[in-house]
């Protein structure tokens, strides 16, 4: 049954026995065996276990899988588990939900119910953080339309800055003291890319939107980001308590500030990663094109071994608001937008191109964060005109992928754009029932969050779940929901309503659903793919770095409804055993 690998005189540091290794690759490949056999580090064979018996000695770490499947390590394609720090210190309001039968003012204290028990609790810290609220209760998804204000923040807290990061971090919601001590007042200007709300006479109204926006609380406020310490508290915690147990190995976090790019940095240095991470430089403005000056210089100043490496370079190519063609008319009157608007279009076409082109000739990757069907047109111009400018063709990225037109889906193919997608968000729930359907019609929201026709068109599509904005950033709900294009048990709050709907075409609801060995290889080879690892891990091969997880079942074998259930017996990492069951 001998698969790959020879045998021979040597003796394996580790073997794992009595598994199913079930590991796709490229070309459609998928590697299959009972053992694997592990040594200094790297994948020596795959082969039965009774071949398993001629590299084990008396030293040899022995695992024994209990027939169940052994998959490469896994990965998250965009996260950003340096946002951990909003998780683990500050105040989660991620629990906080809110319905159609409800008001703004019901969720809003809600949300100032649960920070005024953090803000009792913690009287010894300068600056009052919480994260995880959720927008939509504010725009839609209640039964009335309301923003909160600062005012609603002081009854919580008025001597100390008090800022709520939302759950998705494009939005800031604050105190008037923070508004106080990041200098702003009535004659601040709207920044170019993004905004923040008035009162009658202009003053902050307490709401910063998009990353120019939440850059006047952030970059004026002393003391708004968190420490190099808090982060590397923070993303340790993360690695082990998270990304081991559910078997992740290689991580894309695709955001970070300076203090959490020496966090991981730092934790590299000391030896204490037990995952791979791929990071990004941010370039804000695309109309400044100086930014890619400070950028160059920056090259490889943080880089530490093969463990934490930056070689992309991220954009924003809309706003909060994403670019469609166009959004619904009641949509627009019920919000009070012009007719025919598109959303928050932060560049013209020109200046995206420009801006694309100019940035690959850094050398790095680029990785592009767009929705709506508007951006990523948009993001798929810029990427082929810079590609074509530059003849630089460096497995650049689209994120996210929300909705796109059937043509740009065989432009990205024929171009070598990844699509970096988010299996998780690919089902019918509450918010395309309610939300989606309301902000771009019925035909939009079935099509939202392609998959399959992405990999027929020849993309590779790497899974991600954006953490924290959909915890757990567990890698078998998205599998599941790549397969079913359903919603899955585990997930109480929508399952009762929508477990028989399918996200998809009316005339064909399962147009978009894929294989087991499809999602599979996005959460693992195809990640790999895209960070430029796929020789070193990935897939289960000789010579590749003995990244293996041990599942607590056969995950051919389960059903597809139980996928979502399954969990990490072991992990190992570089040949090491970093985790247990």
């Amino acid at each position: 049954m001998q698969k790959n690998g020879k045998c021979g005189n040597i003796k394996a540091d580790m073997v794992l026995i009595n598994g199913r290794v079930y590991s796709p690759t490229e070309n459609n490949k998928v590697v299959r065996g009972e053992a694997v056999i592990v040594e200094g580090g790297l994948i020596k064979a795959i082969c039965s276990d009774n071949e398993a018996k001629n590299y084990i000695d008396s030293d040899t770490e022995i695992i024994d899988c209990c027939g169940n499947s052994i998959l490469p390590g896994l990965c998250d394609a965009h996260c950003h588990p340096n946002w951990s720090a909003g998780v683990f210190e500050s105040c989660q309001l991620f629990d906080i939900t809110g319905s159609a039968h409800d008001t703004v003012y019901e969720v809003i204290d809600r949300y100032l119910e649960k920070m005024r028990e953090y803000v009792l609790e913690h009287d010894d810290i300068g600056v009052i953080r919480g994260t995880g609220w959720n927008r939509a209760f504010f725009s839609g998804a209640c039964s009335d339309i309301g923003w909160p204000t600062r005012h609603d923040l002081d009854k919580v807290c008025s001597d100390r800055p008090v800022i709520m990061e939302s759950y998705c971090q494009h939005a800031l919601w604050v105190n008037t003291k923070a508004i106080e001590m990041a200098g702003l007042s009535k004659d601040t200007s709207d920044p170019d890319l993004g905004r923040f709300t008035r009162e009658a006479d202009g003053y902050p109204a307490g709401l910063f939107f998009e990353m120019e926006g939440k850059a006047l609380i952030e970059n004026n406020l002393p003391g708004h980001d968190y420490s190099v310490e808090q982060y590397k508290r923070s993303i340790l915690r993360y690695q082990d308590e998270i990304a081991m147990p559910l078997g992740l190995t290689l991580i894309n976090d695709c955001l970070h500030t300076e203090n959490a790019t020496l966090a991981y940095k730092e934790l590299a240095e000391e030896g204490k990663m037990n995952m791979r991470v791929r990071g990004v430089y941010h370039f804000a403005d695309c109309s400044n094109l100086d930014e890619l000056d400070v950028i160059k210089k920056k090259i490889g100043q943080y880089d530490v071994d093969d463990i934490f490496v930056i070689n992309t370079i991220k954009i924003f190519m809309e706003g909060e608001f994403m670019t469609l063609e166009p959004y619904e008319e009641g949509y627009l009157k019920e919000h009070g937008l012009p007719e025919r608007y598109r959303g928050t279009e932060f560049y013209d076409d020109i200046t995206a191109k420009r801006a694309v082109a100019a940035a690959m000739e850094t050398g790095l990757q680029i990785h592009i964060h767009a929705m709506g069907d508007r951006a990523v047109r948009q993001a798929v111009d810029s990427i082929v005109y810079g590609q074509e400018q530059t003849g630089k063709k460096n497995r650049n990225v689209i994120a996210h992928v929300m909705l796109i037109n059937e043509e740009d889906k065989v432009r990205m193919g024929q171009n070598g754009i990844i699509a970096s997608c988010q299996p998780r968000w690919m089902i019918y729930d509450s918010d395309t029932n309610d939300f989606y359907q309301m902000m771009f019609g019925k035909r939009k929201a079935l099509e939202c969050y392609p998959n399959k026709s992405l990999i027929d068109a020849g993309c590779i599509v790497a899974y991600g779940t954006d953490f924290p904005v959909t915890p757990p950033p567990n890698p078998f709900h998205g599998m599941q929901c790549a397969i079913t294009r359903s919603v899955f048990e585990g997930d109480k709050t929508e399952y009762g309503t929508y477990k028989d709907t399918v996200l998809g075409p009316e005339d064909n609801p399962a147009k978009e659903c894929v294989s087991l060995k499809e999602a599979v290889k996005g959460s693992s080879w195809s990640g790999a793919y895209q960070m430029f690892l796929e020789d070193v891990t990935g897939s289960i091969e000789p010579g590749k770095s003995a990244e293996l997880i041990v599942l607590d079942r056969d995950i051919e074998q389960c059903s597809v409804e139980e996928i979502y259930d399954i969990k990490v017996k072991a992990t190992v990492f570089k040949g090491r055993k970093v985790y247990s069951m």
